[in-house]
């Protein structure tokens, strides 16, 4: 259950990723490199490579 769980949260991560990076694009030529949130890309690469750790966890088991 809980591989199924870090999965889903896996490809969760990496579609808000992938959002966050045409957000991140947009926001660069509209503002500048100063008036953008980063958040946006760094929040999904952390929850992402969370979710990669629990997966491996799991597997050394």
């Amino acid at each position: 259950m809980k591989k199924i769980v870090c999965i889903v949260i896996l490809i969760l991560a990496i579609t808000g990723l992938l959002n966050g990076i045409s957000y991140l694009i947009s926001g660069i030529s509209a503002r500048g490199i100063g008036g953008v949130n980063y958040g946006r890309v760094i929040f999904p690469l952390l929850v992402g490579a969370i979710a990669v750790y629990f997966l491996k966890k799991e597997k050394k088991k």
